[in-house]
């Protein structure tokens, strides 16, 4: 009987190293739902660390006609294996993966440069295309993007570019699996260069998506919707997957189920009461969904209950949002401290020039981050209307230390700051007081 391995993939986003070294929990149950019937572009957005780069990675080695006998056997015993009619899909397809995680430059100038070197180095690993019935004048464009010399305008055509030899060199319809495609925008909005960076980038995404006779069908992945009008211009067939509009519950972070099973398989089943209470609380369509990073790092620390979330990046527009939040808000979000929750109408395209305006936004920001999860909702005519709260405790100790702590206190009111103060040393009594005093209502 072949050993299970127990390892925990810790930082591991390729899927077929996952699957040959580590403990894997099975997600390939949601390929069927993707492949079978996909939207022209399905984008998801999730909290950062939540599995995202996995499951790109597992649709790649799953769809790509290139090492598709190899990559079948990585999908042995697993659920996808047991759906013969999504099978039949298995390996039929050229894929171009793209990831933009590493996308970040301090300015516009550096942005542009570092677009020259990532395409350049995606061009160099497609230079089989050449052998191939390539034109002279496609020859030329291709190796002047791969010796880093091309123009903005063949930057922001990059992308359509290469779905289109990839269509005429398999004779097949490519797909795009596009990863972290908020990140060079989240960076620009922080170094101020939006403008620029949003101009070039609706140009470089919609050159692919909108349209695309050359394109079988687009994923991508993000942590935040950046607004339709901003970056998805005049792009009628995008589905979104969001923590607001879910149709994919099970993609993304852990089930109930998989955690028990996860405990089961290393012997630790009496840690889930304390799993559940750390790590457990993002209620996604009726399911409760843990963290997957949180969760994975507890059982490889020997079970010790930890906010392990809490270093695996920033986030600097959130951080801005709080900074320039108003003082009624601030108060609203020291009540969710306390256990209560937050009515908010929920904003989910972000339009950056809007952020600081709006305190739905703001909510908004926080849901879709991870750091609220949705008690409940109902659509109105106005948009969908939820109760948010802290998920878990892994949140309630990052709010206190990672989110409030950096809140400029300086300016506030004197009972303000002592509030503030108190709840991040856990100071139940001043919080008692604040509450007497009307300050938390």
């Amino acid at each position: 009987m072949h050993e299970m391995n127990t390892a925990m993939p810790i930082g591991i986003d390729d899927f077929a190293e996952a699957r040959r070294k580590y403990y894997l929990v099975d997600k390939t149950a949601v390929i069927s739902q993707l492949v079978q019937h996909p939207a022209q572009v399905t984008l998801f957005t999730r909290p950062r660390r939540f599995g995202k780069t996995m499951l790109m990675s597992m649709l790649r080695y799953f769809l790509d006609i290139e090492g598709a006998e190899e990559h079948r056997r990585l999908f042995d015993g697993l659920a996808v294996s047991r759906d013969a009619a999504t099978m039949q899909l298995q390996g039929s397809r050229p894929v171009l993966f793209l990831t933009l995680k590493g996308w970040k430059y301090p300015s516009w100038e550096r942005m542009q440069s570092g677009v020259q070197r990532q395409l350049s180095k995606i061009f160099r690993q497609y230079s089989y295309l050449m052998d191939g019935d390539m034109t002279p004048w496609d020859k030329e464009d291709f190796l002047t993007l791969v010796r880093c010399q091309a123009d903005i305008d063949l930057c922001q055509d990059a992308l359509a570019f290469l779905l289109r030899l990839l269509e005429e060199h398999y004779g097949k319809k490519p797909v795009l699996l596009l990863d972290e495609y908020d990140v060079p925008i989240q960076t620009a909005w922080t170094h101020h260069y939006y403008d620029e960076a949003i101009s070039f980038f609706r140009e470089f995404l919609s050159g692919a998506l909108k349209s695309n006779d050359n394109l079988d069908f687009a994923v991508l992945t993000g942590v935040l919707r950046i607004a339709k009008e901003s970056i998805f211009s005049d792009l009628n067939n995008l589905k979104v997957d969001s923590l607001v509009h879910v149709q994919y519950p099970e993609a993304f972070g852990f089930t109930s189920d998989e955690v028990a099973q996860m405990a089961a398989d290393l012997g630790k089943t009496d840690k889930l009461a304390e799993l559940r209470d750390w790590y457990d609380g993002y209620r996604l369509k009726g399911q409760e969904i843990y963290n997957p990073w949180s969760v994975l790092n507890y059982f490889d620390r020997d079970c010790q209950p930890e906010p392990y979330w809490v270093n695996t990046s920033g986030n600097a527009i959130l951080q801005g949002m709080l900074q320039h939040a108003s003082e009624e808000t601030l108060q609203a979000m020291q009540g969710v401290l306390q256990g209560h929750s937050i009515t908010a109408l929920l904003r989910e395209g972000v339009i950056y020039s809007e952020i600081y305006a709006n305190r739905n936004a703001l909510y908004t920001m926080l849901l879709t981050t991870g750091y609220l999860t949705c008690a409940q909702s109902e659509r109105t005519d106005l948009g969908t209307r939820a109760q948010l709260g802290i998920p878990n405790r892994e949140i309630l100790a990052l709010f206190r230390w990672e989110v409030l702590e950096r809140y400029q206190l300086d300016n506030l009111p004197t009972d303000i700051q002592e509030l503030m103060q108190a709840l991040l040393q856990g100071d139940v009594a001043t919080v008692q007081r604040a509450e007497e005093k009307g300050i938390i209502v």
